[in-house]
């Protein structure tokens, strides 16, 4: 089902909290970074909170604010035209499935400038079973996105733990923050 309305993730969770930064979480977001370049504009951003997410043409379901709320929120930047993040669509498949009854969503923002108009086409071509949207371009500015695929990780708070991971680096920090309480 598709729903045409927008989506701002900075007005999830009202009066959000930065949290004290986890070393661990740290160590692994940098780890798992692309690039030293990329780590330069991401860096700055991480334990403050998410910038604003715009999202429309919900496939897969529409994720509201309501269901977001104290739950690790994985965002996945991808592109129709980009080869590794439709390879990486059954490893998102995957994630979703092993953490849906621990608290961890995965959303995927279809965006780059080009090919949005196909992602409906590409999401049932590739399997991609998770909610998807596709995300207005101040966005990714908003978030610093220079790649395909750039994940982020959000933590229950709101805040933003991680950003332009490798695929492989998403389960390792959504595992390091399972293990953190809620503030």
């Amino acid at each position: 089902m598709i729903s045409k309305r927008a989506w701002t993730l900075s007005l999830l969770i009202p009066g959000l909290a930065v949290c004290a930064e986890n070393p661990h979480v740290a160590a692994l977001a940098k780890e798992g970074h692309w690039l030293e370049k990329g780590w330069a504009a991401h860096g700055p951003m991480l334990g403050k909170p998410a910038p604003g997410l715009e999202l429309t043409g919900w496939l897969n379901g529409e994720v509201k604010a309501s269901a977001m709320q104290g739950k690790i929120v994985v965002v996945d930047f991808w592109a129709t035209w980009c080869g590794p993040c439709r390879a990486s669509i059954p490893h998102n498949n995957a994630l979703v499935k092993r953490y849906a009854d621990r608290g961890v969503l995965l959303i995927g923002a279809c965006g780059s400038g080009r090919g949005e108009e196909k992602m409906e086409e590409v999401a049932k071509a590739t399997g991609l079973a998770y909610p998807t949207a596709r995300v207005a371009k101040a966005s990714t500015s908003a978030w610093n996105v220079q790649w395909w695929p750039t994940y982020a990780v959000i933590d229950r708070n709101g805040t933003l733990r991680a950003i332009g991971l490798q695929p492989d680096y998403v389960d390792k920090v959504v595992e390091a923050l399972l293990v953190e309480q809620p503030k």
